[in-house]
Formats: structure tokens, C-alpha cells, sequence
């Protein structure tokens, strides 16, 4: 879990007056999860200057501007806006919307469910990195009302070393976030040996960024660890990970991705899932036609059939036994969940459907809360920023009806969205 070591009430509450100003908010009353693994400040007092968050602490500790604009939070729970770092955004060229606003459409839809930070790992055109540089221009001018996102480009292959870096270098240049790779192919493929990974690993690092590769077995992540990794895209699902394995990912600070909504998806839809009834996902317009697809006699029996669709059902246990078995070890985890990178992946639904799976497969619902939150800025490496309800931070935070520490699920009383210390839903 990710625990910030001796933060205290003391700490977290400035018992100074903060400085009177025209943008100040103060969120009052409410139960405040700050994402850092802290316990809850209750009656909690949430102030914010200017788009960033500059006091946190109870009601008693912490001086309000007598000109704040005073929210009333009484009885509700506020938390930091949900991270997503492994999201997919593209825009379909057979769509009469013009790409970037089918971008801008997707990271609105993941701001109404409380998703208010977006890693795009693959697939994006120059679109979304031009959507990405604007929308941190955006954030820096207060004026944010989607989802920020940061993007990884095109996943990236290679047919020997040279071409990896070459590849790398290449996506660099395009102004990308991170680099994003995935072995797939036969046992012979090009990607899937040492020195071909290996040298996109480390000309990645050259190239001062950090790089999240697409695994599935303990083999795999075993060479992509000990190449230099810095991110898992997925879980491991074809056997418990070992004692070895889960020492060198959590020396090595490798951060872990499990995206179990993704494994769920590949077969989950030979039948009608019990989430479509649920009036959290009814509401959205977006999800009708995508599931009326899906939802076909048709449909549904060419999954049941599909050999690939049914062997992902026991990959997908153990992806479950697995992360309980790293997040018990310390491994760094970050909620994630593939949504957007096929049919019936869900963008914004599938990132509280992904909590809730965590809590079932053996976390507390603190420590999803800090994965879905602060530990995923913390893997993404951008919690001096985002993620947290700490002052310095960017004012991204939910109000929740009913308290998510109670019950995972109550992520869906949400309430109120705030990006940058604006109210977008």
C-alpha cells in the first residue's frame, strides 16, 4: 500500500489561515479519504486556491477565508478522482464525429463516473497526443472538463534490437507520455526475445521516459523485469508468481497493472452480465448500442464457442490469486482496466466494476482505494500532482454519497466530480 511514512493530522491540516482569494472553494463536513493510505479525516474541511489544493485536515485545525465559496459536504465522502493507468481513447475513422472530438467525447464519459486521470497505453494517432499536450495546457489554466490524459502512441514491435530503439526513439519524438510494448507473436517472434525488448527498455530509458509492457506468464514478466521495466501492463495469469518473482518486481519498484475487467470482458458477454442491470451503468447513453451488439443470440453463442473466450476464465482466477499475492508482498499496485481498447470494455463503468473485483479477490477496500488513487499517480510517477488530497496537489476529488471504506461498491453513490477545483458533473 502506498503510505506516505509519518503523515500525521499534524501534517495533513495547516493550522495557518490560507490567504483569502477570489478562486478559493472550501469542501466542508465531509469524511475525507485523501488517497494515501491515511485514516479518514472526519468532519474534514478540503480548501483550494486556484485549482490546487492547499489545506486538508478537520474542520477544527484548518482556517476557512472568510470569501471562500463554502461547499456543504455534510455526511458525505470526498476522495481523490479515480487514475486510470491503463485506459485506452481512440477515435474510429468510420465514424462520421470528427476524431478529436470522439476523444474529447470518451474522456467526458470518464469524467462522469469520477475517472478524471486517463492513461491511454496504445493505439492513439496524432490526435491524442495533440489532445494530450492541450489538455495539460488546459489544467494549467484551470480550465479542464474532461478527463486529463496521457498517451503512449502506437504499442510498439520490432523485428531486431536496432529497430526497437529505433522505434522508441521515433515515438518519443511524437511528444508521447510513456512507451508502451506488447510480446505477442509465436515463442520465435522478434519482441518476445531479451535482447529485442531489452534494448527498447533501455533506449526508452535514454530517452528519459518510462515504458509498461503487455505480459501474460511469469516467464515473461521474469524477462522483462530483470531487463529494466518499469511497468506491467496486465497480470500474470498462467501460475502463482513465485517468491523470486515477486522479490525482483517490488526491489525493482516495478509497478502492476492487473486490469481484471479486461480478462472479464473476453467472455463475460456469452450471457447477459449481471452489471447491465445495474442503474449506474443503465444511465449512460453511450453504453447502448456498443452492448445491444453484444447482447445478440448471435453474439453470445460465438463466444461460448470461442476456445480463447473460455481459457481466460481460469487465466482470469489467477490473475486474482496473483494480485492478492503481490499486493500482499508491497508491490506497488495501480488500478487499471484496458476500458476502451474493445467492444464491451466500458470506459468509465469498468473502473469501479475493476475496484469491486479487487476488493473480491482479497484487498481491503483502503488499499483499492489507494490503487485506484494515489498509488496509481505513485506507479505513473506523477503523485507530485495528482492523486491525492494533499496540499500542492491538482484539485481532482468525488463526493461519494455513502463511504466506499464500508462497502468498494459505494464508489457508485457518486455524487459530484471536480477537476482542477472545477465542478464538471
Amino acid at each position: 500500500m502506498y503510505f506516505l511514512k509519518g503523515l500525521g493530522l499534524g501534517i495533513l491540516a495547516l493550522l495557518a489561515a490560507v490567504p483569502a482569494s477570489a478562486g478559493t472553494t472550501a469542501f466542508v463536513g465531509a469524511t475525507v479519504i485523501d488517497g494515501t493510505g491515511a485514516t479518514p479525516v472526519r468532519d474534514g474541511v478540503v480548501v483550494v486556491t486556484d485549482g490546487r489544493i492547499v489545506a486538508v485536515g478537520p474542520r477544527s485545525t484548518v482556517a476557512i477565508p472568510a470569501d471562500a465559496e463554502r461547499v456543504d459536504l455534510a455526511g458525505k465522502t470526498v476522495m481523490p478522482g479515480i487514475v486510470n493507468a491503463h485506459a485506452h481513447v481512440n477515435a474510429s475513422p468510420r465514424s462520421a464525429v470528427p476524431a478529436r472530438q470522439q476523444l474529447v467525447d470518451q474522456l467526458a464519459l470518464y469524467a462522469r463516473y469520477g475517472v478524471t486521470t486517463v492513461y491511454s497505453l496504445g493505439d492513439d494517432g496524432a490526435e491524442s497526443v495533440a489532445l494530450s499536450r492541450e489538455t495539460r495546457e488546459q489544467s494549467r489554466a484551470g480550465t479542464l472538463d474532461h478527463a486529463r490524459l496521457f498517451v503512449s502512441g502506437p504499442v510498439l514491435n520490432a523485428t531486431d534490437p536496432a529497430d526497437g530503439r529505433k522505434r522508441v526513439t521515433e515515438n518519443v519524438a511524437r511528444g508521447v507520455d510513456i512507451i508502451k510494448v506488447r510480446l505477442e507473436g509465436p515463442p520465435d517472434a522478434p519482441i518476445r526475445q531479451p535482447p529485442v525488448y531489452g534494448a527498447m527498455i533501455d533506449q526508452t530509458h535514454a530517452e528519459g521516459k518510462r515504458i509498461a509492457i503487455h505480459m501474460f506468464t511469469a516467464a515473461e514478466t521474469k524477462g522483462v523485469v530483470d531487463a529494466g521495466v518499469d511497468i506491467l501492463a496486465h497480470s500474470i495469469r498462467d501460475r502463482d508468481a513465485d517468491a523470486a518473482l515477486i522479490a525482483a518486481i517490488k526491489v525493482r519498484g516495478v509497478g502492476y497493472i492487473p486490469t481484471l475487467t479486461r480478462d472479464l470482458s473476453v467472455f463475460v458477454y456469452e450471457g447477459t452480465p449481471d452489471f447491465v442491470a445495474d442503474p449506474f451503468f443503465a444511465k449512460e447513453a453511450a453504453y447502448r448500442a456498443p452492448l445491444a451488439a453484444l447482447s445478440t443470440p448471435e453474439a453470445q453463442a460465438k463466444m461460448r464457442a470461442d476456445p480463447a473466450a473460455q481459457a481466460i476464465k481460469p487465466a482470469l482466477a489467477q490473475a486474482e490469486r496473483n494480485l492478492k499475492l503481490l499486493s500482499d508482498a508491497g508491490v506497488p499496485i495501480a488500478m487499471g482496466t484496458d476500458s476502451g481498447a474493445g467492444a464491451g470494455r466500458f470506459q468509465g463503468y469498468f473502473e469501479h466494476l475493476e475496484m469491486a473485483m479487487m476488493a473480491d479477490a482479497g484487498l481491503t477496500p483502503m488499499q483499492v482505494l489507494v490503487a485506484a488513487t494515489g498509488g496509481a499517480a505513485q506507479v505513473m510517477r506523477i503523485d507530485d500532482q495528482l492523486g491525492t488530497l494533499r496540499p500542492g496537489r491538482r484539485a481532482d476529488l468525488l463526493v461519494l454519497g455513502a463511504s466506499p471504506l464500508d462497502n468498494i461498491r459505494h464508489s457508485k453513490t457518486l455524487e459530484q466530480v471536480w477537476i482542477d477545483g472545477r465542478r464538471v458533473h
